[in-house]
């Protein structure tokens, strides 16, 4: 699965999570790769327990529309929440989210 943002490829290898792999997202997990993203699918609030890496995060809403994002997120934050109540949270790499502006629409292809 890909991930575009204004009609451009962000991500080539991008993980859906659902159920428990949505509660793992990145613990545990190597560092991310240039075109790697992880999708939590039904969520708002992330935490980065047993993260090991800065992450960039993007939020959606049901309609895949840029709702907030955050950049350099660190290793260990209990709770990061969204100013405004998502449906998609996107993990990315370190420098991702500077590409997301409020209000972009999102597509995975």
């Amino acid at each position: 699965m890909e991930l575009w943002v204004n009609n451009k490829i962000l991500s080539d290898k991008v993980k859906l999570c659902r159920g428990f792999s949505k509660f793992m997202g990145l613990m545990f997990f190597r560092k991310l790769r240039n075109k790697e993203s992880f999708v939590l699918v039904n969520a708002s609030d992330i935490h980065m327990f047993f993260v090991f890496q800065s992450i960039d995060a993007v939020w959606l809403d049901k309609n895949q529309i840029v709702v907030d994002k955050k950049e350099n997120v660190k290793p260990f934050t209990p709770l990061i929440k969204p100013k405004i109540k998502s449906h998609y949270v996107i993990e990315l790499p370190l420098g991702k989210a500077k590409l997301f502006k409020l209000k972009d629409r999102v597509n995975f292809r």
